[in-house]
């Protein structure tokens, strides 16, 4: 039977390796048309399973199939290191609600992956939308429950890109649409390494109750 401490070991590694997901981004970038930008194209172009044309700028990626597997990698890495993990460090309800929100997050990228956008943009959509307001709003309360400003200040940095974020999309625009989703998704992604970094202990024991591990944000 898996231990406490080694559940907690694979929650955190696998959440101290979800900055390749940053990277995966950018490499896939390296194979797309040459229309598309990061700063004015939506991330979900890069798992476009055949071009597709927006506003007059056609949208290719060549890597799109390692693209939507490491949306689906990514997402389920995300979950499992949130239950693993995060059950054992966050306490009560805002860490509660912390890991659901994660777990959310996980499975909207699961779904990101299975749909690529330009094959059902519904339902691409349905599946994407709450990782925007889960994100942000996990970051906020693991923050909360761990006791660290520095991880509320990357949810407000993460809650500014889903603002732009949306504003572009609802003023139909294009400009820095990308700038701003990656602005609203890269924060998670990079801190929760910081995190696992962080709250996972260096001795023997599970991870202690957030108010004892306080000093390893330095009181941020």
């Amino acid at each position: 039977m898996i231990t406490a401490r080694r559940a907690a070991l694979l929650g955190a590694t696998l959440w101290t390796l979800q900055p390749l997901y940053v990277v995966t981004e950018l490499v896939v970038s390296t194979r797309t048309s040459s229309d598309y930008s990061l700063a004015d194209s939506t991330i979900s172009d890069l798992g476009n399973t055949a071009c597709r044309t927006i506003r007059g700028d056609v949208l290719c990626s060549d890597w799109h199939a390692g693209m939507n597997l490491g949306f689906m990698w990514f997402g389920l890495t995300l979950l499992l290191g949130a239950l693993l993990l995060g059950r054992q460090a966050m306490s009560g309800l805002t860490g509660r609600l912390a890991v659901a929100l994660w777990c959310v997050s996980g499975l909207g990228s699961i779904g990101v992956g299975l749909v690529p956008v330009n094959e059902d943009g519904a339902l691409h959509s349905l599946v994407a939308v709450p990782i925007f307001v889960a994100q942000p709003l996990a970051l906020l309360l693991m923050g909360l429950s761990l006791r660290s400003r520095s991880t509320m200040g990357v949810a407000a940095l993460s809650a500014a890109g889903v603002v732009g974020f949306a504003a572009v999309l609802l003023a139909d625009g294009t400009a820095y649409v990308g700038a701003f989703e990656r602005l609203a998704l890269w924060p998670g992604y990079l801190w929760v390494a910081v995190i696992a970094l962080a709250v996972f202990p260096r001795r023997g024991d599970p991870p202690s109750p957030p108010g004892r591990r306080q000093t390893v944000f330095d009181g941020a």
